[in-house]
């Protein structure tokens, strides 16, 4: 017994390991924070136990490896939690409901900060108004967040804002209007979301962070309920960074936190800072530790589908195009590429159209192509509709894709207002991105859908929107097929796949045990299951039985 007797046995399980030498199993044994042996059953460890063991039943549930969430905005995602959530909103009652619910908690002129809405979700299949949000919110100023692409604010909002029926369109962005009076009607889009945002008051430094600090510790708490027990953060800026930080010296940090700087530091400044001074000091992608690690830097290139704003070839259904990108200066990509791979940086890009990820993915190839290395592992982010030739590039300089399954189910139905149906059967093409050989790493990217995870689960499984309409039957994964997305492929962003990921000797024990069994239910059930316990290391840090 190297490793001495095991401090905790879980057993009468089913373990689903995602360990294709072993993939079922019935008993696990842990030492520390690792595991140390997986077996059919109890007595097959009990070479590894001692009289200090710790025995526990797990009452024939099933367990998986710890759900890694590998692009989560944390701190965005704890300050709706701690605001205005929306996800369930049916209509605009709903919206005006919960908007009062938080103001009843709050002081006249606190801002009220909320995300979580789509269109397509409510009754009306509009946005809300300014004037629907004065009636609960008359003292208040409110900002709530699309799902991607814009927001709604009432009128305190826009007043704090400066922005006024004279007020001009920025340069990539829109004030939408009311028909008639040409009044803004709250909902901004794109940039004309960011003078609303510098109008919030933000404190010193260390407000901030301590703001950010209470965020992450909402959200974080929350996942744990869910069976996540690792999460990457894209686009961490250095007041989150400092947060984590924080957090993980005061041994508050679970999950588990790899974080992915932005490219251009504070927003509005394009210097990439992060790669120049980080790197003068030694640190580079894969700086840290178990707990609290760097990974990719995280760069955009275009907007969104359901916003139509994403980089694509053909039209849109209307005959509208989008050409422009919304987020970096095309000339500078290479530059940048190149900087971030030559110090050791793995780059992870926002690319949703098929001209913006064959522009990205062909960047990324010449760059690779000048300069080889094994220590860096880039990847498209979204990557709604790869081309062939970006497929075959993918695979040949190993460019994995970060891919958000949950859209489909959160705001799969108004894509049918952006293009063809038949076109949106390739949309995420799971199968085909698996077929080819790519690394394919699910995740939710909350705000922009539910951090439930087996809402996502459920939609990489059914491939069906909201409505019930299915978006490309070749496309759907078994389960079998589906859980490493959200596992162990997640790990391999963050170059941890020897660490986590999968149930097997050496790994982390991280570990979630769920409700049922996820592959005997029907695949539409899979997203109401929901999680019984969570073991980060080896400890149990979610019992639902005791909550």
């Amino acid at each position: 017994m190297p490793f001495g007797p095991a401090d905790l046995l879980l057993h009468n399980a089913k373990f689903i390991t995602v360990d294709p030498r072993c993939p079922r199993a019935g008993a696990v044994a842990v030492k520390d924070d690792r595991i140390i042996a997986v077996g059919e059953s109890r007595e097959a460890l009990q070479d590894f136990t001692g009289p200090e063991t710790s025995h526990e039943d797990l009452g024939g549930k099933t367990v998986i490896p710890g759900i890694i969430d590998s692009h989560n905005h944390i701190v965005a995602a704890g300050r709706a939690m701690d605001g205005v959530l929306l996800f369930d909103a049916k209509n605009m009652g709903d919206v005006k409901e919960l908007v009062a619910k938080r103001v009843a908690r709050a002081v006249p002129g606190e801002w009220i900060q909320g995300a979580g809405w789509i269109e397509s979700q409510f009754d009306e299949h509009r946005p809300p108004t300014r004037w629907e949000l004065d009636e609960a919110a008359p003292d208040n100023p409110v900002i709530l967040n699309r799902l991607f692409g814009g927001s709604v604010c009432n009128s305190k909002a826009l007043a704090a804002a400066g922005i006024t029926s004279r007020s001009p369109d920025p340069p990539v962005g829109t004030v939408v209007r009311d028909h008639d009076s040409r009044e803004p009607n709250g909902y901004l889009r794109d940039g004309a979301q960011l003078s609303v945002r510098d109008a919030i008051p933000k404190g010193t430094t260390q407000d901030i962070v301590a703001e950010y600090k209470r965020h992450a510790t909402r959200a974080l708490g929350e996942y744990v309920r869910w069976g996540i027990t690792s999460v990457i953060d894209p686009g961490s800026d250095p007041y989150s960074m400092r947060a984590y930080q924080e957090l993980h010296l005061e041994g508050a940090l679970l999950p588990r936190v790899n974080m992915m700087p932005v490219w251009w530091g504070l927003r509005g400044n394009e210097d990439p800072y992060i790669p120049v001074k980080a790197a003068a000091m030694g640190v580079r992608t894969r700086f840290g530790d178990r707990q609290l690690s760097i990974g990719a830097l995280k760069m955009a290139i275009d907007g969104g589908l359901g916003s139509k704003t994403a980089m694509m070839y053909e039209p849109w259904i209307d005959g509208t195009r989008t050409t422009v990108p919304l987020r970096l200066d095309m000339s500078k990509l290479e530059g940048y590429f190149e900087e971030a791979h030559r110090g050791g940086w793995s780059v992870g890009i926002h690319t949703i159209g098929d001209k913006a990820q064959d522009i990205a993915v062909g960047t990324f190839a010449r760059v690779v192509s000048a300069y080889p290395r094994q220590d860096v592992r880039h990847n498209i982010v979204h990557g709604y509709f790869p081309t062939p030739r970006a497929l075959e590039l993918m695979k040949r300089h190993d460019i994995g894709v970060s891919v958000q399954p949950g859209f489909i189910w959160v705001e799969g139905d108004i894509y049918y207002e952006a293009l063809p149906e038949k076109r949106l059967w390739d949309y995420k093409p799971l199968k085909t991105y698996l077929d080819t050989g790519i690394i394919v790493a699910a995740n939710s990217d909350m705000t922009s859908a539910h951090y439930n995870p087996f809402l996502g689960m459920c939609a990489a499984v059914t491939r069906k929107t909201p409505r019930g309409r299915v978006m490309g039957e070749e496309q759907r994964l078994s389960v079998e097929e589906m859980l490493p997305l959200f596992t162990l492929e997640g790990a391999k962003l963050s170059f941890e796949e020897d660490l986590k990921g999968s149930i097997e000797a050496g790994k982390l024990a991280d570990l979630a045990v769920l409700s049922d069994d996820i592959t005997a239910v029907e695949p539409d059930r899979i997203k109401d299951l929901t999680v019984v316990a969570t073991y980060i290391g080896g400890r149990k840090v979610h019992d639902a039985r005791m909550a």
